[in-house]
């Protein structure tokens, strides 16, 4: 979502077109990054859960906010900047 952005709006505003290749490996570092900072905060979390002594849908539930979600909105927001880096207008007539 970071990098993926920053490269996409630096393409964009210079009118380049990347190759897939370009547009798509700064997605995988967004992901890498992402799942790396999310791997270090699933156990604290899940110690968390236990400490609170929460139910099973409770715990699922604050799971899914602290790891789940926000690992699908990057990898949403940076397939979207991805996909508008490669974009290419079709002259319709």
């Amino acid at each position: 979502m970071i990098l993926s952005r920053i490269l996409a709006r630096k393409r964009i505003a210079a009118g380049i077109r990347p190759s897939f290749k370009a547009a798509w490996l700064p997605v995988a570092a967004d992901i890498a990054m992402i799942a790396l900072l999310l791997a270090w905060l699933f156990l604290p979390a899940v110690s968390l859960t236990l400490i609170m002594e929460l139910t099973l849908f409770w715990r699922i539930l604050v799971l899914m906010i602290v790891i789940y979600a926000p690992l699908q909105v990057v990898i949403i927001v940076s397939t979207i900047w991805a996909v508008r880096s490669r974009w290419e207008e079709k002259d319709s007539q």
